[in-house]
């Protein structure tokens, strides 16, 4: 029944709008006028209104036009705060203005600082690149309330209840900086760099020739920081927006394990080798230039100064001996035979170098021993130098310095190594043995078509070879023999004695001669000539007896003057197995005639080439 009655009220509900219509229709203008004023309430009265609540909690209705204009304000609604800033009733383009103006440098934002023990050391932040999302957030600022998850006119009342709620509780947004860490390992060494410091080990810097001492630098601490791990920390601060930080630096201080005084102490005179030299100005001479050198033209071995590994090259740090350096002309060996060379005699320096270098252990590179043997040391343990070969050459293979002390006074030459000690008080001596004598083969004689018949000139007298190893001997503190390793060869060549024989005939004619006696085949009455000497006879199996030539006559040394001390210039010290050559027992015993490098030669000097080697 209730439905039956609410069916006939609308139905009539109807018919009565009906009739009104159909009069309207019916009346024209008053029918408009009914429509203005009536029927649009009718229609869309409870349609159009939308009820919202203020900040008060007053009701207040719009329709859905009005709303819309009201809360599509182009500025930024009320209680919009950036950066601590309000931003309320600003356009866009004002707010982007003002935070222009007020951009922050990378001073402004980032301050980082070392804890360096007692030190706070900044880092310079200039270097960084700095950004800051600020136009972003501003555009996030300014659609707040500018949406909503709901459709039509419950979407309009939702963002006036957004922005309404504004008014009592304001939005701030904050905008945030990105930092590019690139340049923090270089700016984090730049503050931290300088407190980074070697360690330094007490050293010697030289060597005083005066003092005969090391000059010695003290060590001095380093300082290890790890400046790794304060540039891991920077960059991960940096990228949690961690801008204000003081980062702790980690040290470790490097204590040396060597100090001056030890190095005082231990550094010493290692070896000391000294030899007499003859009694010949010129040869003498040069024997001091290569000690002392020549001021303003090259240094000499006194002084010389080498680190651990380095190495000294003869030839390379004298160069070519020539008179403008001050050299003189004196005996010198070329090509097996005695003749004047400038730099005569500098070999017996040399020598005593390296016997020296060879008693403090140090690893010799290259020596070759003269071709005929030196008086003024044991056979098989001298060392010839030549420009530009051979060549003496050795190396420091300590892991200490090493300096050379060399002087000439009163006809000795003496050559010592400082350095480190030897182990446990030991010391080496350089030893030679003989391992074979080579005898003269015979005389070799020369067909001279320039002589007459029957003259004979004897150019080279013989001369004994020898083969002889030679040994570096080990003996402990107590001078007991505790070691013997196989050193240097030496060969020294044999030669026979040479006669120029004459096969000139009183005819005119040149006759044969026999290569192997000397005997010219000629008739009598066409022999000329005289014989230079009195043992024209001499067979070939025994050509030792045959004279040598007079320019090669040998002289004798004077003899030597008792040492009287072993260390200074001042007073000569005592030779060791480098006696004078009246001291020092030849292996040989019947010496050759022909003069050797400490009887006033010099070695194998002056740029010939060697007589070949067997």
């Amino acid at each position: 029944m209730k439905k039956n009655a609410a069916k006939r009220r609308q139905k009539k509900i109807v018919t009565t709008v009906i009739g009104v219509v159909t009069g309207v229709l019916a009346v024209g203008a008053i029918g408009g006028v009914l429509y203005a004023t009536v029927l649009k309430d009718v229609f869309s009265a409870k349609e159009t209104k939308i009820v919202v609540y203020d900040v008060n909690g007053s009701e207040l209705e719009f329709s859905p036009e009005e709303l819309q204009m009201q809360i599509d304000t182009p500025a930024f609604y009320q209680g919009i705060i950036i950066d601590g800033v309000n931003v309320s009733g600003k356009t866009k383009d004002e707010v982007k203005a003002l935070f222009t103006r007020e951009a922050k440098s990378i001073e402004d934002v980032v301050d980082v600082k070392f804890q360096v023990g007692d030190d706070l050391v900044p880092m310079d932040t200039t270097g960084l690149m700095l950004t800051s999302d600020i136009d972003e957030v501003i555009e996030k600022a300014y659609n707040y309330g500018r949406t909503s998850t709901l459709a039509g006119d419950e979407g309009l009342k939702d963002r006036y209840n957004t922005i309404n709620a504004l008014q009592k509780t304001p939005m701030e947004f904050a905008s945030s900086y990105t930092i590019d860490t690139a340049a923090v390992d270089a700016l984090t060494h730049a503050a931290l760099d300088s407190y980074e410091k070697d360690m330094v080990e007490a050293y010697a810097s030289g060597f005083d020739k005066e003092k005969l001492e090391f000059i010695i630098e003290e060590s001095e601490e380093g300082c290890d920081v790890n400046i790794d791990k304060a540039i891991e920390e920077v960059k991960t601060a940096l990228n949690n927006a961690e801008y204000q930080l003081v980062v702790p630096v980690e040290m470790t201080i490097l204590e040396p394990t060597t100090s001056a005084e030890f190095l005082k102490g231990y550094l010493c005179k290692v070896s000391s080798t000294t030899s007499h030299t003859s009694d010949n100005d010129n040869r003498n001479t040069n024997i001091r230039l290569i000690c002392e050198g020549n001021p303003g033209k090259f240094d000499g071995l006194d002084g010389v100064f080498l680190k651990p590994g380095e190495s000294f090259d003869f030839n390379k740090y004298f160069g070519e001996r020539t008179e403008e350096k001050g050299f003189k002309m004196a005996h010198g060996i070329f090509n097996g035979d005695m003749r004047d060379e400038l730099g005569g005699g500098i070999c017996q320096a040399n020598t005593m170098l390296y016997q020296s270098v060879t008693k403090a252990d140090l690893q010799v590179d290259e020596r070759k021993n003269h071709t005929i043997p030196s008086s003024y040391v044991d056979y098989g343990t001298d060392a010839t130098v030549t420009w530009e070969s051979p060549n003496f050459r050795f190396t420091n293979n300590t892991e200490y310095p090493i300096a050379i002390h060399a002087v000439y006074e009163d006809r000795y030459v003496t050559v010592e190594i400082y350095g480190r000690p030897l182990p446990d008080g030991q010391t080496i001596e350089l030893v030679g043995e003989q391992v074979r004598v080579i005898e003269p083969s015979g005389t070799e004689y020369i067909a001279d078509s320039s002589l007459p018949i029957g003259t004979k000139e004897y150019t080279k007298s013989s001369r004994t070879g020898y083969d002889y190893n030679s040994y570096k001997v080990y003996y402990d503190k107590d001078g007991n023999e505790i070691n013997r390793v196989e050193y240097f060869p030496s060969h020294y060549p044999m030669r026979n004695a040479e006669v120029r024989v004459g096969t000139l005939g009183s005819d005119g004619k040149v006759y044969n001669m026999d290569p192997k006696t000397g005997e010219v085949d000629a008739p009598p009455e066409v022999i000329g000539g005289e014989s230079t000497s009195d043992t024209s006879e001499t067979s070939a199996g025994d050509p030792s007896d045959v004279p040598p030539p007079s320019d090669t006559e040998p002289t004798e040394p004077e003899a030597t003057p008792e040492p009287t001390s072993e260390s200074t210039p001042e007073s000569t010290p005592e030779p060791t197995q480098d006696t004078t050559p009246e001291e020092t027992p030849a292996p040989n015993p019947e010496p050759d005639p022909e003069p050797n490098p400490g009887e006033g030669g010099g070695g194998e000097e002056g740029g010939g080439e060697e007589a070949p080697q067997e």
